[in-house]
């Protein structure tokens, strides 16, 4: 080594791989700039100005809005620490329990939303059943806490802190998977695990929401099928029934009378009728529309982290590998995040109601900050 060069250390090699993941570190920093800040808008107000919706759909929704909320401030910048200290992660208990939290937050995202859009489905198909209720669909979300604890439990055992040879005999600690445990039937069956229950996931959101469309779709057809033939009204009888008058002449006028009234009832029981009917059907088209593209959010969020695990399964040569590819992997394989800050987006464009208590929420803060 010449005089003239500075002397390779540990630090040094960790910026130099900390440079590599540049793109990586912006891509993390976005996410964490637009999920904070959105996830707790959808807070405030849904837990704020319209707790008064009820129901299991709204608690399936204010409970994946706290499991986004909690990925963007801990496991997000728990990712970025984690891409800056690649080769001096040292504290192997916190290793350990921000990888348990990350499985379960990421695990409980994915089964939560598969259990709203069965409850869509549910709603859908037997509209005349007793609905699931919000007490009963919080007793299914902490069951399911529950089995998702168990789940991620084995990631405690697995993770912690491995050992990267480098250059000049230096060695480097990251944060991953135990070296003991490398190349063991353990993490490989726990890997299979977690990819296969992704894979159900999206397997199972396609399969529901085909199924709700083709129910939809045989619904319309069957109403306007229903109108163009005949159209049924249900009357609204009158209060004013029956009156004993003298003479045969009032009677025929009170006849008269009644058919005017029950007539006019009629006609407006009908409309409010039809109004509360068509205002039921709008709401319940609505929440399926967010609900269907919340799950698509979620599906093409993971593809590309699937696909990635996927293709890392492969032996080596299998693939292709270049400067490029090593710089986008980090970003794809953690693609699923989208999945946590698009929500917010999703409720603007779609939900009229939120859209005017965000515009509040917001006005009244840009308020409070003139004062």
């Amino acid at each position: 080594m010449n005089a003239s060069e500075s002397p390779i250390t540990l630090e040094t090699l960790n910026t130099e791989e900390m440079m590599e993941r540049i793109p990586t570190l912006v891509y993390l920093s976005l996410v964490m700039i637009i999920g904070i800040p959105g996830n707790t808008l959808v807070i405030l107000i849904y837990f704020g100005s319209l707790w008064k919706l009820e129901g299991a759909h709204w608690t399936f929704i204010r409970t994946i809005t706290i499991v986004d909320f909690l990925i963007c401030i801990i496991i997000i910048p728990f990712e970025f620490y984690q891409q800056t200290h690649q080769l001096t992660f040292y504290a192997e208990s916190a290793c350990k329990s921000f990888k348990v939290i990350s499985v379960h937050l990421s695990v409980m995202a994915s089964l939560l939303l598969v259990m709203m859009s069965a409850n869509r489905m549910y709603r859908i198909w037997w509209p005349l059943k007793v609905p699931l209720s919000s007490r009963q669909a919080l007793v299914s979300v902490i069951i399911l806490g529950i089995f998702v604890t168990a789940v991620s439990w084995p990631e405690s055992k697995l993770s912690g802190i491995n050992l990267k040879q480098r250059k000049n005999n230096i060695t480097g600690y990251d944060c991953g998977l135990k070296d003991r445990y490398k190349r063991t039937i353990y993490s490989f069956a726990y890997s299979v695990v977690l990819l296969v229950g992704f894979v159900l996931c999206v397997s199972s959101l396609i399969t529901m929401y085909a199924i709700i469309w083709n129910k939809l779709r045989r619904k319309d057809h069957f109403r306007s099928t229903s109108a163009a033939h005949s159209q049924i009204e249900i009357p609204v009888e009158s209060s004013v029934q029956t009156v004993v008058l003298e003479d045969e002449r009032s009677v025929s006028n009170n006849k008269t009378v009644n058919q005017k009234i029950e007539r006019k009832s009629s006609g407006s029981g009908t409309k409010s009728l039809k109004r509360n009917t068509s205002q039921r059907n709008r709401e319940s088209r609505k929440v399926t529309k967010i609900a269907f593209v919340i799950s698509i959010a979620f599906i093409l969020s993971y593809l590309p982290y699937i696909i990635v695990k996927m293709v890392s399964s492969l032996p080596k040569g299998q693939y292709r590998s270049d400067s490029f590819i090593e710089a986008i992997i980090p970003i794809l394989s953690r693609c699923f995040l989208l999945n946590n800050i698009i929500n917010p987006f999703v409720y603007v464009c779609l939900d009229q109601t939120f859209l005017i208590q965000c515009k509040r929420v917001l006005l009244c803060r840009h308020r409070c900050n003139l004062y």
